[in-house]
Formats: structure tokens, sequence, C-alpha cells
């Protein structure tokens, strides 16, 4: 065995977030423990420390034992707080970069000083199992707001075994100012990843159960620890409510193995709601209660677990309404087929009709139905598109509305030609699948055969194959290749733009075309041009250390990536480093902008402000009727939908044209105003009020108002939120428009004012907590990254690493695309801005990050 023991210390800043506890925190007793030696040795807990002994993913899913397991330990000392964790792990796969610890394996331990405090970190620590890494790293990240902060430290210590490690930790407590005391409470998250060679990797979490998606290292989602002389219950078993109008409600509770034969019951408020016996299965223990009646949320907050008189668990008692408003989100309904041949339109059901029926109990399904001119009509009389607005009636409670493409084909498309036609194609298949060229050319009659029946089958099923079909059947040939705009499901969500406005009146309420940009009033702003280092305020020689730097990073990294750098609207570096799919990078080879698109977006929503289309203030049912008489205890604001305080979860429903109905179905469940939590849904929807307002679709009005006016020509943005490509040159005149204030030559997208009113501000106001409320602009942050740029540096952070920063101090714009960090990043990276910041003249002389 390995044992190494080491003292830690570091510092990250990072982003602040709101404190909130969560509706389904539970609460959980830490002994004080004496006499504990971080050694990475077991011995000396014997069996002191709170005990948990199941960790799952937040969906509850876990992996066969043998493959991956996860129990571990809680106490605390005057020192700090304690953990054991013993991990089961039968492939070690670690990252290299201490950055990126947390995407392979690793422990992620996150610690506030309570639920929902201002002040809170993280610490993710990789065992060193790999012959590669092989000593125990970490890395912060900080996310306290109390000042001052004293530097982070971590005492920790692992021992290797034949099939895991143990990993022993003490977080002291001088990390969060905290003095302990009896009957005091931290908050706690716990993540332990498991990735097993390219997989995206399993994570498992001590973590508040939730309906809304997606799990966050925010501190109102953390548990309760409170220091107390003896340990609670420990946990061997969670449980997750489930349930609907038309079947009972029911707890399934998985266990660890040694339960398996036990009695449980469920108990709350005094009474017992369900018993059962765990069987065991794969390793652990399961078992399905029925309960009885369902608990009074109004009294105790969680259902307790008991095998005889000792609990084993618990589980929030949450809303079953909740779950089920969630369930319905994802409940898919669709046509069969939604391409078709003759007059009469084809069925509507829910995919699972009976899991349906137990979401809402008894419910009917209406339809209307428009043809391609946005005419009422109750036959498909003619080829062409057909929209269908599907209303499901349950027999208590509010409909719901879903909208639906579909596409009549001329009659001479059936018939048994259809049977043997063969689709001109040409195919290469990835290298990875072991098949050689020649066989796919000596066997691509059977692969053509196959590719024609999947595509026609689609037809059945699959409701993007209306979409794409109506698209291409209504389209005209341009001669050229395709922009974003005239994509097929482009096309598609602008003629939904059309209906919708219809048949909500919102076309009435803006009828008149949007016009943007308009001409600048005076001289003309600056255009980004290139020159020379004297023009833009750069100290000769700088762009050629700067390129010797990028080109460094490229021979030492795995990922390609091209640059620009431009002071007072001169460009002074553009260029492009290392291959991408075996061909040199360009400045023009188009990478992935992630989450840089919301800045993007934002910039849309910049323009409907400035004109009077759109009050930040508002809210949404205001543009968007399908919100509108709901009850609900805060109301979607335009505003909310920027700053990540919405109550919405995870990046999705961009392209799903009935989004604010789907919303709509669990708009009484939103924490709005609540948590600040970093999604993009939110932004989707924004999207759709830009629609509704303009009568545009967002391809469209990117294409209309920003990309074309700006020359953008490599810019594909066709959401609001993650998916847009770009290169650095169009980053960055998109940049140099905002440093200028919203004009570029003389076109002015927005005034001054109008910006000024969307930057990054405290959120105060928005939120419940606003003593930790962070600070948020609509669509764009500070760029806290930016070290030794000023403070006012703003842009917007990415997942595939790329750069957009905009300093109107320094006059400077940065941008860097990319479609993925890569080797040694962070090493490079930091490089990168200090020798831009080392080679300017005259500084601005203000504070920097």
């Amino acid at each position: 065995m390995t044992i190494v023991r080491a003292l830690y210390v570091s510092v990250f800043v990072g982003f602040i977030a709101v404190a909130h506890a969560a509706d389904d925190s539970l609460l959980f007793e830490a002994p004080k423990l004496d006499g504990i030696e971080v050694d990475g040795n077991r011995a000396d807990w014997t069996e002191a420390g709170l005990h948990i002994g199941l960790l799952t993913t937040v969906e509850g899913d876990v992996k066969p034992p043998a493959d991956f397991d996860t129990s571990f330990w809680v106490g605390w000392d005057e020192g700090g707080l304690l953990l054991l964790l013993d991990v089961r792990d039968d492939d070690p796969v670690e990252a290299a970069d201490i950055p990126a610890i947390a995407t392979k394996d690793a422990v992620e331990i996150f610690v506030a000083s309570g639920v929902g405090a201002v002040d809170y970190y993280q610490v993710a620590i990789a065992p060193g199992r790999t012959e590669e890494q092989d000593a125990l790293r970490h890395h912060f990240s900080d996310f306290r707001n109390t000042e001052p902060k004293p530097p982070l430290e971590i005492e920790a210590a692992r021992t290797i075994t034949d099939t895991g490690y143990v990993l022993e930790v003490r977080l002291p407590w001088q990390n969060l100012a905290y003095t302990p005391g009896y009957g005091d409470e931290v908050g706690l998250q716990l993540f332990v990843n498991d990735v097993d060679d390219e997989s995206r990797g399993f994570k498992v979490k001590f973590y508040p159960w939730r309906y809304d998606g997606g799990t966050y290292p925010y501190s109102f989602r953390m548990h309760r620890v409170r220091l107390a002389h003896k340990g609670g219950p420990d946990t061997l078993a969670k449980a997750v409510l489930k349930g609907g109008p038309a079947e009972p409600v029911t707890l399934e509770i998985l266990a660890v193995e040694e339960l398996a034969g036990s009695i449980v019951k469920a108990k709350a408020g005094g009474k017992t709601l369900g018993r059962g016996r765990f069987e065991a299965a794969d390793g652990r223990a399961r078992c399905t209660l029925t309960l009885t009646e369902y608990p009074d949320p109004s009294g105790d907050n969680a259902i307790a677990l008991l095998v005889g008189r000792r609990q084993v668990g618990q589980t929030p008692i949450d809303g079953v309404g909740k779950a089920r408003a969630r369930a319905l989100v994802d409940a898919a309904i669709n046509f069969s087929p939604c391409v078709f041949r003759g007059n009469a339109f084809p069925k509507c059901e829910f995919d699972d009709p009976h899991e349906a029926e137990k979401l809402l109990g008894e419910y009917t399904i209406q339809q209307r139905f428009y043809d391609n001119e946005y005419n009422e009509v109750t036959a498909a009389e003619k080829p062409g598109r057909y929209g269908a607005v599907i209303d499901i009636v349950p027999a208590k409670g509010r409909p719901l509305r879903r909208f639906r493409t579909l596409l009549r084909l001329p009659d001479a498309a059936g018939g048994f030609g259809m049977w043997f036609f063969r689709p001109e194609l040409s195919m290469t298949l990835p290298d990875a699948y072991g098949i050689a060229p020649d066989v796919l050319a000596e066997h691509f009659e059977d692969v053509k055969g196959y590719v024609w029946r999947a595509f026609t089958d689609s037809f059945k099923h699959d409701p993007q194959a209306g979409a794409l079909m109506a698209a291409l059947y209504h389209a005209e040939p341009t001669g050229s290749p395709v922009r974003q705009n005239e994509r097929a499901l482009a096309l598609d969500r602008q003629w939904w733009v059309g209906l919708k406005r219809k048949i909500y009146g919102t076309d009435a309420m803006w009828p008149e075309p949007f016009v943007c940009p308009r001409p600048v009033e005076g001289p003309p702003a600056p255009v980004l041009r290139k020159g020379t280092e004297k023009e833009a305020g750069f100290k000769p020689g700088a762009a050629k250390r700067i390129d010797a730097l990028l080109k460094d990073w490229a021979a030492d990294s795995d990922q390609a990536f091209a640059v620009c750098v431009a002071r007072n609207g001169v460009a002074i570096l553009h260029e492009a480093y290392g291959e991408r799919d075996g061909a040199p990078m360009t400045v023009t080879t188009k990478s992935w902008m992630a989450s840089t698109t919301k800045l993007l977006s934002g910039i849309l929503m910049w323009m409907c402000v400035d004109q009077g289309r759109v009050d930040l203030d508002d809210p949404v049912d205001k543009y968007l009727p399908a919100l509108r008489d709901i009850e609900v205890e805060q109301p979607l604001t335009v505003h909310r939908l920027y700053t990540h305080t919405n109550g919405l979860w995870g990046h999705w429903g961009d392209d799903m044209n009935d989004l604010e109905e789907v919303v709509a179905g669990y708009y009484p469940y939103l924490n709005v105003g609540v948590e600040h939590v970093y999604n993009g849904t939110g932004y989707a929807l924004g999207g759709k009020v830009i629609e509704a307002a303009s009568g545009e679709a967002i391809p469209e009005f990117f294409l209309n108002h920003l990309l074309n006016p700006l020359g953008c020509p490599n810019t594909d943005a066709v959401d609001t939120n993650a998916r847009s490509v770009s290169t650095p040159m169009d980053l960055a005149k998109i940049g140099q428009m905002l440093l200028n204030g919203g004009a570029y030559g003389d076109m002015r997208f927005f005034s001054e004012e109008t910006m000024q009113k969307v930057m990054p501000a405290k959120l105060t106001g928005v939120l419940e907590a606003a003593e930790a409320a962070p600070e948020w602009g609509i669509g764009v942050v500070f760029a806290l990254d930016a070290k030794g740029f000023s403070k006012r540096t703003f842009g917007h952070g990415a997942a595939s690493a790329a750069t957009f920063y905009v300093d109107p101090d320094n006059k400077l714009v940065v941008t860097m695309t990319r479609n993925s960090a890569g080797r040694n990043f962070g090493k490079y990276h930091d490089q990168f801005k200090a020798l831009i910041m080392d080679n300017l003249v005259d500084p601005a002389p203000v504070e920097t990050f």
C-alpha cells in the first residue's frame, strides 16, 4: 500500500452564487472525533463518524459495486471538518491538468458555513492511482464572498487499495473564518466521479434530491450537517417519491446489500405510511413501498426509513405534483406518421399513453390544423406543410398545449416504387469502426438501402422529420450554400413564429418590422482594421512575442485555436495555430462558442430594449401569452430570464416551437427570484420573447441585425445559449462594436445608455438573499478570470474555453476560438493574458483583476 500525506495551500477566485436553502436539504448529525490523524488509514475512526453508506446519482442510478461504489464517514474536531471515503473503482482514469481534475476520477467536496450561506468553496481531489498521475493532487474553486479571505488549505492523505482507494481529509475551519461549536451547522455536498476510458463519466452525489434537473455547486443546494456530540442515524438507504393522479404514491428504495431480507417501514408525522421487505438485487437491496397516505408537507420535512427501530435513511417530502409536472415537461406527444399521404390528418398520441394517464389522469386530445398560409383547415386537401396545435385536456387541472409540424406528401409519393428507391449518397465511416473503405464501397448498395429505410421510418415517429421535410418541400433554390436562417429547421422555426403571433395576437401588438442597426448620429465609430503596433498602442515586437508564445502553446496542446488581439480598433495579431482533423487551423475555421452564445443573444435583447420593444422589468407573459393566468409566487420577468434567476434548469428548449407552452405546465413550481442557477433555458425563453416582439426567428434576427451588418460571414448562430460557431475576427468585430458603446462605423445597434442598463450589476432586489447576490448582466458578466485586465473587462465564458474579453479602460478586444481547452490550457492561457498586458503602451491606471 502507498500512503501520501500533504498539506496544501491554494487560492482560486470564481463566481459567487446567491444563498438560499434547497427545499429538500436534509439534516445529518456529525459527531466530534478526537485523536484523528489524517494519514489515509481508517483505523482511528473505529465505529465513529456519521456513515453515509450509499451514494447514487441524483436520479438514483448506481453501477455494479465491483465496478464503482462509494461510502463515506463525516465527523469534526477543533481543527476542521473530517471526511473518510472508501471508494471502489476498477479502472483508474485521471486528468493530467490540475484545473481539470474534476473531469476524471476525483472526489469533489463543497463546504459552506451553512446551507444558503454567503461563503463556500470547492476542492477537487484526484487520488493518484495511474502510472502518469501517481500523487494525490487537488484544486480549489473559491466562492467566498466575505473579506478578508484567508488562503484555502486542506490536509489530505490516501491509501491505494486492491479495489480502489481510501481518502482522508480535514478541511480547516479557518477556510470559512468559522469557529465551530456544538449545535452549529455547515453545508456539505460531495461528488465522487468515475470515468472509464473516454466515457462521459458517472457521478454519485451527497446532494439534495431535486426535480429540476442538473446539480450545482451552490450553497443553497447542500445538505445540513450539524456539529454534534454523537453521530446521527447513518444513511444506508435512499428513496424517491413517485406517483400520479391515476396511480398510488410509492417510495422506491435502494439500500446497501446487508439490508436484504429486512423489513423496512416509512414513517412521518408519527404515522407508518407503508412497509415492505428488501430484496437482494445486483449487490444491493431494493424495495418499493406503496404509501397508505401522502405525508403532510406542513409537518415533518422528511420521511424516515426504519429497519426495526434503527433509522437507515430519509427522503424529503416534496410535492408529487412537482414531480408530475416535471415528468410532463419530458412527455413526448407526436403524430404517427408526421409525414403522410391523403387528405386525412394522422392520429396524435403520447409516445407512452399509459404513463401519460398516470401523470394526467383521464384526458382528451384536441387538435387544430393550419396550412402553410396560416389558414385553419380540417383536412389536408393539398400537399405541403401543416401546423398542428394540440391541446391535451385532463379531466381535472389546466390543459397543456403542444405544437407539431406535419407534411402531406404528393399522391405520387406512394406505391411500390418507393420500396426500391435508392438515394444517391457518398459516405465514409470512422476508422475506429474497423470497416475497410473498399468493403464499404463494395457493399454500398446495402448501405443505401438501409439509409433509405431509416430515413423513411423516421416519418412514422420523429417530429423533426415532419419539420425537415416540410421546410424542404417549400424551400426555393438559392444557387449558393444556405446560411443559418435558410437551414431547414430554421425555416420551420420562422414559420411557427408567424403562426404563434397570429394565434396569440402578438402580431397586433408589434405590427411594424424591426429595424436595426440605425444610422449613427455624428461622426462614425471606429471600425476594426489591421494595423501597426504603434497605431494600436502596443510596444514594438508585441505581436511577435505573443505569436511565439501561441506557437509554443499549440506545440504543447492537443487542440487547435485561432486568435485576434486588437487595441484602439487596430488588430495587431490575427493568426491560427495547430491542426484540426488533420488539416492546419485557419482564421476562418469555425469553432464552437458554447456559452459565449449567451452574450451574442443577449445583444439581440439589448436591441429590443433600446427600441422599446421589450422592457426588462416586464413579466414575460406580456410577450408570451402561454404563461398568462397561472398562479405563481413570483412572476418571471425578462430580466430574470437572462440573469439565471428564473428557476429553470439545463440547456434545452431553444429549438422547441412550443417551449413557452412546455414551461407553462411547470411554471407554478419554478423558484423564480430565489436562486441564481446557471442555465440556458432562460435564454431560450428570452429568444421566444424576441421572436414574439419582432416577428423574426432567432437565426433570422441574428443575421439581419447583427452578423450581416457587422460583416461576420463565418459565424453561425442558430440558438440563444450554446450552439453558435465563430472565428476570432468575427467575434472581435462584435467586441469592437461593444467597445464603441453600441456603434460600428456609421451604424448604431443600441445606445450607450441602453448598454449601461444591461451591463453586470449586483442582483439586489432580484433575489431573496440580496446580501449574497452576484453581479450579472443581460448575457454579459465581468471577466473575473482576465487577470491583469481592468476590472471593467467583460465578456462571457464558454465550455469550449473560447476567450472573449472587452476591456473598455484599455480599449482592448481579445478573442480566441477553439473547440476545447485541451492539454495545458491553464498554463498557457495565463501567460497569454499576462503577455498582452505587459506589452501595452500606457495601460489605463485603473484597478485590475
